[in-house]
């Protein structure tokens, strides 16, 4: 059901989205699913009392942004199974009858596939999954405190807005609750229609004091409680309320500074508790003695003190499952619905337009009909890399407040259809070259994960020219995800991958369709070969020279390191490139010659960019400036695109975006000679589409030139250009205009006629999320510039 915090009474309020990655686990899940699975499963509605409720009819609209009450947009006539697309959210409109006397009613609804079991259809967003709500006191102060706030002790008079809002820094704008002569506790009032596991907000003791305060959760009453205290100077403390009476559980030393901001987060994992803060200078984690039950959050100051917040952040668990019920997008959760659909002619008592809620808001009809519009979406992959495919059958039913399954006069179904060059699933983040990569058959493979919320390493395979695609030995894919910097490339029979987490470097192979003995299987999983300290972005390329060793470079701390892979299996020492010597370093970009000379490129954290060679006898050269005025921002690391290596030449083309916004290239030949710089856009480029910290752009080489395809800041369309005989850069031409394209990556493909094309993936807008990813394809030209 809705989690309503005020008084116990609900407000509305918006939910938003967040940044991805974030998973919890363990009784949350399971408290979750007692919301709907607490119903009746049975799987037959006959025998139902006539008296009782029953769904007259229902229909599917596929027009997703269509008015709520827009007799428009339908997939099939009413009663009609429709085909719907993977990926490509609808809306299924139901109408039921209830005969009997006048009382409050409530439905939810249940799915199952293929004939399977029933399951609870649970409300989870797409595309991006993420549950966040965000409390701004900003936009609350202009209503009166006890529309937000529930006072469990001291008044309102304890809580004052400090700062304009029409001027001076937005830091210097938030709330303070101040404590007098007895503790200040006041709740946040809300509305969600999912569970909260985790409170977050930058938090502040006012300069010069000696007390503590913090915030309140797992609020039971007055009397019963938790919270974390921070205390000036001395630490954070975990305090419990039990019958009126007070215990600190557990204590943590840290020199909590007064007049400074730092985020406290509290993390809640079924009986597990842990806290962060200051950008986890601190972090611990208590097993309390019953699961949290209630996430209620507030704040709190003992007598004499204050807290200082400018907001609280509230997230929920999120999910990825196969089908689900997502957000609207042309009306609000509990918008009223009109008498569309014709299944009986019994007076019509009213509705409701559900948006990313599990249950339907609770109504009081007289006997008649109602009708209700899900907005639900079924996802090509999702969750445990899962797979959907066309002629999947979904079936529903609706349950009532009381348990019961309504019976229903026709079956309510729809039927799957998967759009061709569909993939699906979402981006490894921060990629240099994934694909897509072509066997001597012809087959297809790409790099990625299924879902936001499952971060597995995925190899899926199109062998239709890039219309249909499946994953390749998904049972013994590496087990390792956390996939935030990622790079590969292919070497005869097999895909290299260099893959960096938050706390280790892996290696993984996989065996394309031209491998003889072991087609399409995985090689090496999870070969770790370096552990430094967490970069701040991950990041990592990788090159296999022709005696089969591999080079492999990563993110650090403050520079970029790299290792080498023996052909016998044996890495060597870690290097350090350029130790002692500013700037910092990330963003590296590495391509491999036909001498086997591995050439390297990186950016400084002051917009500069460096080159330098590894040569085959493990000669590093000195490095060498090529470019000033890229970014300098922590978005702007990956400001170098992929490095091009043209044959005919034997050069190096090195593209990069400067601060501007536009591309520029510059060749390198193989004695480290560089040309003049040479702009490739009048276009901006997009930089840090969903936190990719990366150009959105590729190049790749054909016949002499360099073709790259890139994303348009101002539209976020996809354009492709490619470098004339003469040099210049022709115009760029549109390639993707219907969607908000947020990442590319490509490679040279042949077609089943033999004609060579730029094959690519994109991601067309899922914001972070899934379910967006698709290919496409330029025409190559057999007469390419030089």
């Amino acid at each position: 059901m809705p989690v309503f915090f005020k008084a116990l009474q609900p407000t509305d309020s918006d939910s938003g989205l967040s940044k991805r990655r974030t998973l919890y686990s363990g009784l949350w899940i399971a408290a979750a699913m007692l919301v709907v699975n607490g119903c009746s499963t049975g799987n037959s509605a006959s025998g139902h009392d006539e008296a009782a409720e029953q769904v007259s009819a229902f229909r599917v609209r596929t027009d997703f942004s269509a008015a709520l009450n827009a007799d428009s947009g339908w997939a099939a006539e009413t009663n009609q199974t429709a085909q719907v697309w993977a990926d490509d959210p609808f809306r299924l409109r139901l109408e039921i009858e209830h005969n009997d006397a006048k009382k409050p009613r409530q439905y939810t609804l249940q799915v199952r596939r293929n004939e399977g079991d029933w399951q609870p259809l649970h409300a989870e967003n797409f595309p991006q999954p993420a549950k966040e709500l965000e409390l701004n006191f900003e936009q609350r102060r202009k209503g009166a405190p006890s529309e937000y706030w529930q006072w469990v002790s001291g008044s309102e008079e304890a809580m004052i807005w400090v700062g304009d809002a029409e001027a001076g820094d937005a830091e210097e704008r938030y709330l303070q609750l101040t404590a007098d002569e007895s503790p200040a506790l006041a709740l946040a009032t809300y509305h969600t229609h999912w569970l909260p596991v985790e409170f977050a907000a930058d938090v502040r003791l006012p300069k010069g004091q000696q007390g503590s305060a913090g915030l309140v959760f797992d609020y039971e009453d007055a009397g019963n409680y938790r919270r974390v205290d921070l205390e000036a100077g001395a630490g954070l403390h975990l305090v419990q309320v039990t019958d009126g009476e007070q215990q600190v559980l557990a204590s943590h030393p840290f020199d909590v500074p007064t007049g400074q901001w730092a985020e406290l987060k509290i993390i809640m994992r079924g009986q597990d508790i842990t806290v962060e803060y200051a950008d986890e200078a601190l972090v611990f984690t208590e097993t309390m003695s019953n699961i949290i039950t209630s996430p209620r959050v507030g704040v709190f100051a003992e007598p004499g003190s204050s807290l200082q917040l400018p907001a609280i952040v509230i997230e929920g668990l999120p999910g990825s499952p196969r089908i689900s019920i997502i957000e609207a997008d042309s009306f609000d959760h509990g918008e009223k619905t009109h008498d569309l659909l014709s299944g009986t002619d019994r007076p019509y008592q009213g509705g409701a337009g559900i948006s990313f809620a599990e249950q339907t808001p609770i109504q009081s009809m007289s006997p008649g009909q109602s009708e209700w519009e899900f907005p639900i979406v079924i996802r090509r992959f999702s969750d445990g890399a899962a797979l959907n495919q066309t002629g999947d059958r979904f079936e529903f039913r609706v349950v009532n407040q009381s348990g019961e399954v309504l019976p229903s006069v026709t079956p309510l179904s729809v039927s799957l259809a998967v759009p061709e060059q569909l993939l699906g699933g979402t981006f490894v983040e921060t990629p240099m070259r994934i694909g897509p990569w072509q066997a001597s058959s012809g087959d297809l493979y790409f790099l990625m994960e299924p879902a936001e919320t499952d971060n597995r390493l995925m190899t899926v395979k199109s062998s239709d020219g890039g219309r249909t695609w499946v994953e390749m030995d998904g049972a013994n894919r590496p087990a390792t995800g956390d996939l935030e910097g990622f790079a590969s490339m292919m070497a005869d029979d097999e895909i290299h991958m260099l893959h960096q987490t938050s706390d280790h470097v892996f290696y993984h192979v996989f065996r394309t369709a031209d491998h003889s003995g072991q087609p399409d299987t995985w090689a090496i999983r999870d070969e770790r070969l370096a552990s430094p300290e967490e970069p701040p972005t991950q990041v990592a390329d990788i090159a296999v020279r022709s005696d089969g060793s591999v080079v492999a470079v990563y993110g650090g701390p403050e520079k970029i390191h790299y290792r080498i892979r023996s052909p016998a299996g044996k890495w060597s020492e870690e290097t350090v490139v350029d130790r002692d010597r500013a700037p910092n370093l990330s963003g590296p970009s590495m391509v491999l010659d036909a001498q086997d000379v591995v050439h390297l490129t990186y950016t400084g954290d002051d917009g500069s960019a460096w080159y330098r060679q590894l040569r085959p006898n493990g000669e590093l050269t000195e490095r060498q400036p090529f470019a000033f005025g890229l970014g300098a921002g922590s978005e702007d690391i990956g400001s170098i695109l992929p490095l091009v290596y043209l044959p005919e030449s034997d050069s190096v083309s090195v593209i990069y975006r400067l601060a501007s916004g536009h591309l520029w290239e510059r060749r390198v030949g193989p004695q480290g000679e560089f040309s003049e710089p040479v702009q490739v856009t009048e276009r901006t480029v997009a930089q840090n589409a969903v936190d990719s910290d990366q150009t959105g752009a590729d190049a790749i080489a054909y016949k002499g030139s360099v073709q790259v395809l890139f994303i348009d800041a101002d539209t976020g369309h996809l354009y492709y250009t490619s470098r004339a005989a003469d040099g210049t850069w022709h115009d760029a031409e549109p390639q993707v205009t219907d969607a908000n394209v947020q990442w590319v990556r490509g490679a040279v493909v042949k077609t089943a006629q033999g004609k060579s094309v730029y094959g690519y993936v994109y991601d067309a807008g899922a914001d972070g999320g899934s379910g967006k990813n698709r290919y496409g394809e330029v025409p190559l030209s057999s007469t390419a510039g030089n």
